[in-house]
């Protein structure tokens, strides 16, 4: 049985966020330096280094202090189905950002195949991954513990959008509009009822969750690098309407199934 309580979750998701806003804000506003390795010639700067500090070093903390994080990582098995949702909906929800767009080319070709797997392939095992450690892993799963599995997902997913705070001083810094940080705030909250969502239906197995995190980043990098449409409000307002969509679907979908468990359990 966990020894968690809500003042146990709360200083977890204080703690943690405030460690990643502190980097990512140093990461934004700081100064910039850049380490250079003339041996392997490679160069690496000090906003790459705490961006992945922020995430890396609250994720190896969890690994090593809980069970049922390792545990997580350790289960593989999950239906089908859920990697397919997992796959779907990380590839395709970026993309219905286009019915906001004031451009009409659709942003697809030979050039957007090539980012999608490479940054697809690389982010499986970056901030994903560490991301998905920490929120579903660890806390959504504490959480559970003690409160209801629907309360467990809502709750999981304010302290998700809180955790970004930090990403959107960063892209604030970087000249994307107050408008649509508001609306990528909104996004990022449907987004944590997506992917608690999808924890849970995977039988707390981390791994679908980790393959939609990561395809949501490649999409959302191939989108919004075209054409420059970082900078576009109607962008971010479309995704949000498409995101909020599939949240209240998948949290209604998993309700339903969880009523249903206990249901049959009682009958026996």
């Amino acid at each position: 049985m966990s020894d968690w309580r809500w003042s146990k979750a709360i200083l977890f998701a204080t703690a943690v966020c405030a460690f990643y806003w502190a980097l990512s804000i140093a990461a934004a506003f700081g100064p910039q330096i850049t380490l250079t390795f003339p041996i392997i010639d490679v160069a690496i700067g000090s906003q790459f280094v705490l961006s992945m500090l922020a995430a890396l070093v609250p994720a190896t903390t969890c690994f090593l202090l809980y069970a049922e994080t390792r545990r997580s990582l350790r289960k593989w098995q999950a239906p089908w189905f859920v990697y397919l949702i997992a796959v779907a909906t990380g590839l395709g929800l970026p993309f219905a950002s286009y019915f906001g767009s004031h451009y009409a080319s659709f942003p697809w070709n030979e050039e957007s195949r090539h980012t999608l797997a490479r940054v697809l392939a690389i982010n499986l095992f970056l901030t994903p991954l560490w991301e998905e450690i920490i929120w579903r892993g660890s806390f959504l799963q504490k959480l559970s513990s003690f409160v209801s599995e629907p309360r467990a997902i809502l709750v999981s997913s304010l302290a998700w959008t809180a955790w970004h705070g930090g990403y959107i001083a960063f892209l604030y810094a970087h000249g994307i509009p107050v408008g649509a940080l508001l609306a990528l705030s909104l996004t990022y909250f449907c987004i944590g009822i997506i992917l608690a969502s999808l924890y849970e239906m995977a039988n707390k197995s981390i791994w679908p969750c980790v393959l939609l995190h990561a395809a949501l980043n490649a999409s959302t990098t191939v989108y919004y690098k075209t054409f420059d449409r970082a900078t576009e409000l109607s962008s971010y307002v479309a995704e949000l309407i498409a995101i909020s969509a599939v949240a209240a679907l998948l949290y209604r979908s998993r309700i339903c199934q969880r009523r249903k468990t206990l249901l049959q359990h009682e009958a026996v």
